[in-house]
């Protein structure tokens, strides 16, 4: 009976694991977003401006850095954007690919995702006119030259 005990306690300890906490933004609805047109033609074309962007701790250096010790497996060089939210607490989600590609662009553009989901999560959030911290859309523009990411910034 223990082991089944130690066995169903392992199991379901794997189960969270497995199963991070959803994204849970601090207003009902993201009313924000940074000025990119790609970006707001997939979230809506009627959201505010913040008074300050979502920005990343360090800055895009340190974000670049990040990204350069994850290169892609291409000989290709492409532009792609992958939009995400960041809420008033600084977490992230709602990942998406903002550009638009087919084929291999948007395989390609699929991997550069997967790689924006697992950055660490440095982002302050965005503020309101009043200077408040709100729920914004952020995009990320990536130039990527043989695999590598050339060029890494966020609006």
């Amino acid at each position: 009976m223990k082991k089944l005990l130690f066995l169903f306690v392992l199991l379901s300890q794997y189960a969270i694991a497995q199963n991070p906490k959803p994204f849970v933004t601090c207003s009902k609805k993201i009313s924000y977003t940074v000025d990119d047109l790609n970006l707001r033609k997939k979230v809506g074309m009627d959201l505010a401006f913040p008074l300050s962007n979502p920005t990343y701790f360090g800055g895009e250096e340190a974000l670049k850095k990040y990204f350069l010790t994850n290169p892609l497996n291409t000989s290709k060089t492409f532009r792609t954007l992958i939009g995400f939210a960041v809420n008033c607490k600084g977490k992230l989600g709602n990942f998406l690919i903002a550009s638009n590609g087919e084929g291999e662009m948007l395989t390609l553009s699929e991997q550069v995702l997967e790689i924006v989901k697992k950055m660490p999560l440095k982002w302050k959030p965005a503020t309101s006119a009043d200077g408040k911290p709100v729920d914004s859309y952020q995009v990320i523009q990536f130039t990527i030259v043989n695999g590598k990411f050339s060029d890494v910034y966020y609006k």
